[in-house]
């Protein structure tokens, strides 16, 4: 996945970018320039692109770059920040061979077009920066996973209990989700999603609402893109950092993956939700397989307690029906094309 390096002395501007680019690039944040110098100089580190605020204390954006060893950044894109492009600035920037510039405020669609734009041969797009396993997935990873696993659920049940609560929804909606993935590679085959791969991702799914233990009284109002602006931290944003506190190598597949869906549970293909307005394929496959899954399971099992039917599967899909604006069309037809499957696992 591409790396990105945020340079800013704002920890709240840098946290704005961040929202905005976590769930397509790896980012990494420096608070200053010497500091940004530090990781630029890491041997182990590749970095694939730079954003660098002028304005700085101490070591400004272009003394970062005087001081920048060129030859071994030769292939970073370097994208400047600033409150307004000032003449002096663009020539400065073009003696430093720079892409372009960042305004604040951000404007998210601008940011993430002109990346895509810089990294369409590497990994910008959203499909290829989510669907990557980074190859086989080991043993290691695989039991790694599964203890982490576990230790969040733990934290989820104790937070369920506590409000009266058990977790049989989410069980249900990771067990749709690994349907529609094994029968997503048996339609697509998509090189990378291995068998390992998708019992993570359906692992995954299951913590899309664990924010929610950290943030669960909160209440939204989205009627425009003003409004999704304005949304403060809220349960999405708070399950993607719980989920991404462990940074052992071994489980970063299953952290990527469960911290874009407690992102972008909410988003909806036509960009009218939450917390960024995603529109269409931005939001990644694999979040979006989890919304539907969501929306389904919320209305497939019968309150009676009895296993659900074929009737209760078409009530689900009239149910989804009502809203088709909310959910990428191959994954609708995933679902539509997965009733068998679905109807006999949950028949038992």
């Amino acid at each position: 996945m591409t790396t990105l390096l945020i340079v800013d002395d704002s920890e709240i501007d840098r946290a704005i970018l961040k929202n905005i680019l976590a769930s397509f690039y790896n980012v990494i944040e420096a608070g200053s320039g010497y500091q940004a110098l530090e990781i630029l100089n890491n041997p182990t580190l590749k970095i694939d692109g730079l954003i660098l605020d002028i304005n700085m204390p101490g070591l400004g954006g272009f003394e970062v770059l005087s001081l920048l060893d060129k030859s071994r950044h030769a292939g970073m894109h370097i994208l400047l920040i600033s409150a307004e492009a000032q003449k002096n600035n663009i020539i400065k920037a073009a003696n430093f061979g720079c892409s372009g510039f960042f305004k604040k405020p951000y404007d998210k669609d601008q940011v993430l077009t002109k990346l895509k734009a810089l990294y369409a041969k590497k990994d910008a797009t959203p499909a290829a920066a989510s669907t990557t396993t980074n190859g086989a997935i080991t043993d290691n990873e695989l039991r790694a996973t599964a203890v982490y696993a576990e230790k969040l659920r733990r934290v989820y049940l104790t937070y369920l209990m506590s409000e009266k609560k058990n977790d049989e929804l989410y069980i249900h909606v990771s067990e749709i989700v690994h349907i529609l993935l094994e029968n997503y590679f048996a339609i697509k085959a998509p090189r990378d999603l291995t068998p390992e791969g998708i019992e993570i991702i359906s692992q995954a799914a299951y913590f899309y609402d664990i924010g929610r233990a950290i943030v669960h009284q909160e209440k939204f109002k989205v009627v425009s893109q003003a409004d999704i602006d304005e949304i403060p931290a809220t349960h999405t944003i708070a399950g993607a950092d719980l989920v991404a506190v462990n940074s052992n190598p071994n489980v970063a597949f299953f952290v990527k993956t469960a911290s874009d869906i407690c992102m972008h549970h909410h988003e909806r293909y036509d960009g009218r939700g939450m917390p960024h307005g995603l529109k269409t394929t931005i939001n990644n496959i694999y979040t979006q397989m989890t919304a539907i899954a969501i929306e389904f399971c919320q209305n497939f099992f019968p309150t009676t307690g009895e296993d659900p039917t074929a009737a209760d599967y078409q009530a689900a899909m009239s149910k989804i029906d009502e809203d088709r604006d909310a959910f990428r069309p191959d994954v609708y037809d995933l679902l539509a094309a997965s009733k068998d499957d679905i109807v006999s696992h949950f028949a038992r």
